[in-house]
């Protein structure tokens, strides 16, 4: 991290304000060079504002720009490091004017995360707090940038702290009893551990289930309609985005590809994929479409499951009925079923539906008039954030942090049935340590550069 970085933080494209970000020792001895302010860099206070003129050289004659500099000194800067911000016009060509008199005196362009990756490594974040950077900026509806201003604030690393100090405490009253294993003197209460031991195990299990609720927060809700052909799946899109973005017709195979787009519902972001109607066809490319919305099946989290109310119910109905809920039984996925067309003449029985299907989500909408869509948005949230939600929660939302709190739960089980079995105490600790450096591995204490990389990759230059 010796070297000086410097990137482009806003996006590229023409607008009235661009910045550009610098970091690193030289970052003031750079800038100085074809900066003249009202003051000079050196002179000038942290955390102050500088107005003046950017010069095409080091003589100072030739203006680029009119900008303003911001100065941010270590260690009281994002970075860590001393950082200048230069604010300039936002046309093309004079941002790019501006990075490469930075990096052809002696600044390079910065890879994508670094300016965060160079936070973490410098002490001013730990790595649930540099990931949620990203999500802070990726983040689609309120709940899913409030979960990642939530995670960046430091909540879940606070959680995480908690649950090391208890394993600490665990290794030591462990390790005491291991240094006088030859005295006749029992320091560590092994019930005492044993306790703890459990209550930290249910607190693991408890994050480890909050993955449920965190993944739909920041991924968002993968909702998928399906029924038979020319019930309405398209028009019940289209009513739902209140546009027309999916062709309708009143013949049935129209929609032969999979089409999906995003609504936000009071602030939880749904994918919502119109699929191709599921029936028996000889067509090569519908049955294409059909053995794609298959697949699109066994991942979703919501089914829309359309039925023609206009007509009576028929075995094709059911039979699709026990085919889709036959994929979900095991992945508890929720659906409802959608009885359209209800501004037509009903005939369908609504006692027959509820009694043949195993399920009390059924209402009635008419995609042509809107009727029920209000009800239906709100049973859509309900079947996925239902009771035992509460969006003031400490939510995971990272499958890497899932997957390492998944092995800190099997350590402590091994440190359980150890402790019950009374077995010497370097083996349980060994178990409790391993715990430790798991929850380690998601804060960033004990992480290698490979996932480091990973991680930082998918961040944006400039930040």
């Amino acid at each position: 991290m010796k070297d000086t970085i410097a990137a482009i933080a806003t996006p590229r494209g023409v607008g009235a304000i661009a910045i550009l970000r610098m970091t690193g020792d030289r970052s003031e001895a750079i800038l100085e060079e074809f900066f003249k302010g009202t003051k000079s860099l050196s002179a000038a206070p942290p955390n102050t504002i500088i107005p003046g003129y950017l010069f095409r050289t080091r003589e100072k004659k030739e203006t680029l720009d009119r900008v303003i500099v911001l100065k941010f000194k270590a260690p009281h800067s994002y970075t860590g490091e001393d950082i200048y911000e230069i604010h300039c016009h936002g046309g093309l060509c004079v941002v790019q004017e501006a990075l490469s008199l930075l990096v052809e005196n002696g600044a390079r362009i910065a890879e994508p995360g670094e300016f965060t990756r160079r936070a973490f490594l410098n002490g001013k974040m730990d790595l649930i707090q540099a990931e949620a950077v990203a999500e802070i900026i990726n983040a689609q509806t309120r709940e899913s940038l409030k979960l990642s201003f939530s995670q960046h604030s430091g909540i879940l690393s606070e959680e995480l702290k908690a649950l090391k100090n208890a394993l600490i405490r665990q290794c030591s009253l462990l390790e005491i009893e291991l240094d006088f294993s030859t005295e006749d003197i029992e320091f560590a209460d092994r019930r005492e551990i044993e306790k703890e031991v459990d209550e930290t195990i249910l607190e693991v299990e408890r994050l480890i289930q909050s993955y449920k609720y965190g993944r739909i927060l920041r991924e968002g809700v993968h909702a998928v309609i399906a029924g038979r052909p020319n019930v309405g799946k398209s028009s019940i899109l289209n009513r739902l985005l209140e546009e027309d973005r999916a062709i309708v017709t009143e013949v049935p195979g129209t929609t032969r590809d999979s089409i999906e787009e995003s609504l936000d519902i009071d602030g939880i972001l749904f994918k919502i994929t119109d699929t191709a109607g599921l029936r028996e066809t000889a067509d090569k490319v519908e049955k294409m479409g059909v053995q794609r919305t298959m697949r699109l099946l066994e991942n979703a989290d919501i089914v829309l499951f359309v039925i023609d109310s206009s007509k009576e119910l028929n075995e094709d109905d059911l039979n699709l009925f026990k085919n889709i809920d036959a994929i979900y039984t095991a992945q508890e996925t929720q659906y409802i079923i959608a009885c359209n067309k209800s501004d037509l003449a009903e005939k369908i029985d609504m006692t027959v539906l509820q009694q043949r299907f195993p399920s009390n989500n059924a209402l009635k909408i008419s995609a042509k008039t809107g009727d029920g869509f209000d009800d239906l948005k709100k049973r859509m949230k309900e079947s996925i954030f239902g009771e035992g939600y509460d969006s003031n929660g400490i939510f995971v939302s990272k499958l890497r942090h899932k997957k390492e709190l998944e092995k800190a739960k099997e350590c402590l089980e091994n440190a359980r049935e150890s402790l019950a079995n009374n077995l010497s105490p370097e083996f349980i600790s060994l178990d409790v340590r391993g715990a430790l450096n798991h929850l380690g591995e998601i804060t960033g204490e004990v992480t290698s550069q490979d996932i480091l990389t990973e991680i930082f990759s998918s961040f944006c230059i400039g930040k």
